[in-house]
């Protein structure tokens, strides 16, 4: 007996028949989204490794930079410097869409910079400060793809499950059921052929 219990009835074979018709045609579509997916997914590490390398890059400068600047002007005085500064740049999260998912975008636009007084700072710390923009428009960047990758690698393995859903329970157990049903169909067809045969031979014996 199949899994699936209905009446050995045509509307039951119908019924299964559609709903299977629906099972392979969604198993399609989302075997082509998991591809889809999967190629994002490996586009996107690859950009990253790219991403991670210039983020290294620019804080080893950055690093270099304050290192030069506090020689300069001192550690306590850089400290007292940077945390009196107010923030120069405006954080903007947008968004693109692929295959139902929202992938936010964040990108970073910096304030018009204040003049500064040669009193103020060094020629270092100001090295600093243009380094700091650029490792901070990296990770901006470095972080848009890591959410990217994190969102996609989620969506693919909800599209796996559904998968695997669809292959390995929902369309074997309907196949198993359409089976039975015609079979049982064609059992009580002959069934009833064999009846009316029976009674006709009976009515000519008469």
């Amino acid at each position: 007996m199949p899994k699936i219990e209905l009446p050995p009835t045509k509307s039951s074979l119908r019924r299964l028949k559609d709903e299977l018709s629906f099972a392979y045609e969604g198993y399609d579509l989302l075997n082509q989204k998991r591809e889809i997916l999967a190629i994002e997914i490996v586009k996107h590490i690859s950009e990253i490794k790219h991403i991670e390398a210039e983020l290294g890059t620019a804080l080893q400068e950055l690093y270099a930079a304050y290192r030069s600047a506090a020689v300069d002007m001192g550690a306590d005085t850089i400290t007292s410097k940077t945390s009196s500064e107010k923030r120069g740049y405006f954080l903007h999260v947008e968004s693109t869409r692929l295959m139902g998912l929202v992938l936010p975008r964040f990108r970073l636009t910096f304030k018009r910079p204040r003049i500064a007084y040669l009193h103020d700072t060094t020629a270092s710390y100001d090295t600093a400060k243009r380094r700091a923009r650029k490792a901070l428009e990296t990770l901006a960047e470095y972080a848009t793809i890591t959410k990217a990758i994190i969102m996609l690698s989620r969506e693919l393995k909800k599209v796996q499950r559904r998968v695997n859903a669809l292959e390995k329970i929902f369309i074997p157990q309907h196949e198993e059921a359409k089976k039975y049903i015609a079979d049982r169909l064609e059992e009580m067809e002959r069934e009833e052929v064999f009846v009316k045969k029976l009674i006709r031979q009976r009515k000519s014996g008469k």
